[in-house]
């Protein structure tokens, strides 16, 4: 699963084309109510967690 996420958090480094922005994920660092609203935690809290899970 960290790998998983990790790869997500890489991307491809192109983006996407406006009309499937919505379906691309971002690891960019939210902050404010960004992140107050958003569904996910961002990425890098997700994979820092599984570590501690794993250790």
């Amino acid at each position: 699963m960290i790998a998983a996420l990790e790869r997500l958090k890489g991307g491809s480094g192109e983006p996407l084309p406006e009309q499937l922005n919505a379906f691309g994920i971002s690891g960019g660092v939210r902050s404010g109510l960004a992140l107050a609203f958003s569904s996910h935690p961002p990425l890098d809290a997700r994979i820092e967690r599984l570590k501690t899970l794993h250790s």
